[in-house]
């Protein structure tokens, strides 16, 4: 999805348009995964995995295509938001492929980890490897590497990976509506909560993955390469913090990776905003973008696995987090472009964002706390 980040101040100049124009077509994917997850996920519990994840990867694919021909901002804009519709299949279905296949809940944990690592460091991985592409040959060819992987996932999907949810297990009857399934799981405060820290920390992670670009190459005037190291060290941030929190998933609740996490991202932040106004060097800035990385793999990490470990469908649980993930970056993904794509501002956005998630955080503890004395 963020592959093309880097190129976004080149697209500007090539399709024309103001930043936040470029800044909406990351907003309409986040849009339209956020959404799709919503429909995705509870129809993945009433007609199984496979079908779902099938149907959503290839149209991903077809829109990745389109994107590589956009003609104009407005195209562009159009055909992200449908390979985020799209795209919210895999990313939603995955997880309850995890908790078919899971015994019990640390091993669900463990490996909602490994797959989570996944989900946080694709925004900021997507953009090393973008870079370079572009680098070589352009923007576009961005979404022809995004169509070609697409491509190769269907073929890879539809020949090794069987359906995990047989049909005696499957939501049916007048219940099994979308709807209904993500009114019942919204019902679980617990549950609930823990979406809605995950939508606020969202808002400030969201809102770095789309002004880093401006603030590397705009602010401090280094090239896009520069912005991909950033990144780099960004994305090993949060491969050790995965390993960490794989390892406290054995004997630990992943809430206490989530409220670490929400903590940390906050200092990060507050800090970033202080140095930022202060004139601090860049690279002070580049270490604490850094520690933010890894603590928001602990928030996603930690989110997405007490969200299957919670008492209600695998699929509308996995939608409602991963709804509010996204949703969350909606919100994120074009703040600093109208209010200013500048270090400070990011820093005071994550701040609050941050700060936010963690009082949410602690109503779901609260509720995880009633449900375990009850």
């Amino acid at each position: 999805m963020d592959i093309y980040i880097p190129s976004l101040p080149a697209m500007q100049t090539e399709l024309g348009g103001a930043a936040w124009l470029m800044q909406a077509s990351v907003t309409a994917c986040l849009l339209g995964i956020g959404v799709g997850q919503l429909v995705w996920g509870p129809l993945s519990d009433r007609h199984g995995r496979r079908p779902i994840i099938l149907i959503g990867v290839i149209g991903w694919t077809l829109a990745s295509v389109l994107s590589a021909v956009a003609a104009d901002a407005v195209m562009l804009i159009a055909v992200r938001g449908l390979a985020g519709v799209c795209g919210a299949a895999g990313i939603v279905v995955a997880r309850s492929v995890v908790r078919d296949l899971s015994d019990d809940s640390r091993s669900v944990s463990s490996r909602i980890g490994l797959l989570a690592l996944v989900s946080v460091m694709a925004p900021v991985l997507a953009p090393v490897i973008g870079a370079l592409i572009a680098a070589a040959w352009g923007w576009r060819a961005d979404f022809v590497a995004l169509a070609a992987l697409g491509g190769a996932l269907t073929l890879l999907f539809a020949l090794l990976v069987p359906e995990t949810l047989p049909a005696s297990e499957r939501v049916t009857g007048p219940g099994a509506g979308v709807a209904n399934a993500l009114l019942t799981a919204l019902r679980d405060r617990e549950l609930a909560w823990t979406a809605a820290a995950l939508a606020t920390h969202s808002l400030g992670f969201y809102a770095y993955i789309t002004t880093a670009s401006f603030i590397v190459e705009r602010e401090f005037g280094y090239p896009p390469l520069v912005f991909a190291l950033v990144f780099g060290t960004n994305a090993l941030a949060m491969v050790a913090a995965n390993i960490v929190f794989r390892r406290m998933a054995r004997t630990r609740h992943p809430s206490v990776a989530m409220g670490t996490g929400l903590a940390g991202s906050a200092v990060a932040g507050a800090l970033m905003l202080l140095l930022a106004l202060t004139g601090a060097a860049p690279w002070l800035l580049w270490i604490l973008s850094t520690v933010f990385a890894g603590a928001t793999a602990f928030v996603f990490t930690g989110a997405h696995s007490w969200g299957q470990l919670v008492v209600t469908a695998s699929g509308a649980a996995s939608a409602l987090t991963g709804a509010s993930q996204f949703l969350g970056g909606v919100l994120g993904s074009p703040l600093t472009g109208v209010i200013g794509t500048t270090a400070a501002t990011l820093g005071a956005v994550i701040t609050v964002s941050s700060a936010l998630g963690w009082l949410a955080f602690r109503r779901a503890a609260d509720a995880r706390a009633h449900h375990t004395s009850a």
